[in-house]
């Protein structure tokens, strides 16, 4: 009798396997990166391990399919920012806030380790939809069981960053998109409710340009007769979303009322001799502090303008420059709440210039090669860096720079491979 045998592995069976695997893996990651939990680290250090493995065995093959002046301008970026360390004597102390720049080039290997992934950008931007509809559902759930700002595990405006960020990326285009997830800006809306729910105010102009742009872009295509509103089915699902929203935002407006009346107070305090008195509603200090901290910051960037000196002790060296009144509130903060101030103190007015001049290169690159999606998204990101970054903690947080730096990546590594696909078209043409 004829022995069965077993089939034989094969590699091909192996890699088409992990081209189904790899893909469902980083929308997971995509899916659980605002989430309070470290599958997302997991699998992005796994995906990063297997790409630093083939640049060090296949370098050529891996970089084929990586915008090289991308990873150029990375790298050095990411080098001269530490060299500006080493030179203001900041390093080797000074190795956590010095390190950040590296992030930029450090995600590069999770695009080469995601190879067998088929379109890299298409899953996150799926894992980031799904993820704001469990984010919109647990901030109603929580909003109505515990009211206060939310932080989704982290800190209120720090998630609220990161959830706006996140929701403008979910207005990205894709190809075959599942049904339940496809291109409509109804995540970019619950990505809205999100934010309400965790009280940050200095995302919300993201939002409103977001409004404008779409009511805008609504009158001009949907003017004539059979338009989209003549839709039955779409009024229906239009008029569901109105409904959440709005019963969202009426759950939700009371605790962020509050906010705003003490952003006013704030404000019209901030100018008062004592700013050691100006404490909002939640008991926490505003616009003075910021003041007291941005003076500060000016006097300690005039001791050292051109290097810097590195992020260790910046609060103790801004207590020295404030004044009695306000020192004991600065203790505990790291950082001055202005993203140009804190570059400018660690690595100086070089450093600044070269900050600005790589995300320059990068939101550059991204909105002369991208798609219509991808040019709004740009000038979205673009506000949302500023609204929030000239008064909170922007590129001293870790989420924070992976979020620029796979934003960066993964827009530049599609471009790339679009362009790449478009001349080999018109080359077989």
């Amino acid at each position: 009798m004829q022995s069965l045998s077993r089939p034989k592995f094969s590699m091909k069976k192996f890699f088409l396997m992990r081209r189904r695997m790899d893909g469902l893996f980083f929308l997971l990651a995509a899916f659980m990166l605002m989430l309070p939990t470290d599958t997302s680290t997991v699998v992005f250090g796994t995906f990063l391990g297997i790409g630093i493995y083939l640049l060090v065995f296949k370098p050529k093959k891996s970089l084929s399919h990586v915008d090289k002046t991308y990873l150029v301008v990375t790298l050095g970026f990411s080098a001269s920012s530490l060299l500006i360390n080493l030179l203001n004597g900041s390093l080797p102390g000074d190795l956590r806030w010095s390190s950040y720049p590296l992030y930029y080039s450090l995600v590069i290997p999770i695009a080469i380790g995601a190879v067998l992934v088929r379109d890299p950008l298409r899953q996150f931007v799926i894992g980031t939809r799904a993820a704001l509809v469990v984010l919109a559902l647990w901030a109603l759930f929580e909003t109505i069981t515990a009211p206060g700002r939310l932080g989704f595990g982290s800190n209120p405006a720090n998630a609220a960053f990161a959830i706006s960020f996140l929701a403008v990326v979910s207005r990205l285009n894709i190809r075959s998109a599942p049904w339940l997830l496809a291109n409509r800006y109804l995540f970019f809306y619950l990505g809205f409710i999100t934010v309400v729910a965790s009280q940050t105010r200095a995302v919300l102009p993201v939002f409103l340009l977001a409004i404008a742009l779409d009511g805008f872009q609504l009158m001009l295509r949907h003017r004539g007769p059979g338009s989209w509103l003549g839709n039955r089915r779409n009024i229906v699902i239009s008029g569901v979303v109105l409904a959440l929203c709005l019963s969202s935002i009426w759950i939700i407006y009371p605790s962020y009322a509050e906010r705003i009346q003490s952003s006013i107070k704030e404000i019209s305090l901030a100018f008062q001799p004592k700013p050691s008195d100006t404490v909002d509603a939640f008991g926490h200090l505003g616009m003075s502090i910021r003041f007291a901290q941005w003076r500060g910051a000016l006097e300690l960037i005039a001791e050292n303008p051109v290097l810097g000196r590195g992020g260790t002790g910046i609060s103790e060296a801004i207590i020295t420059h404030t004044s009695q009144d306000t020192s004991p509130d600065l203790r505990e903060y790291t950082f001055v709440h202005n993203f140009i101030l804190d570059e400018t103190i660690q690595r100086g007015l070089a450093g600044l210039a070269l900050l600005i001049g790589y995300f320059g290169f990068c939101f550059g690159r991204i909105y002369r090669y991208g798609d219509s999606s991808m040019r709004e998204n740009v000038l979205l990101i673009l506000v949302l860096t500023f609204s929030f970054g000239l008064l909170h903690y922007l590129l001293v947080i870790d989420r924070h720079v992976i979020l620029y730096a796979f934003y960066f990546l993964l827009l530049t590594t599609a471009n790339h491979q679009a362009g790449r696909t478009g001349s080999s078209i018109a080359a077989a043409g």
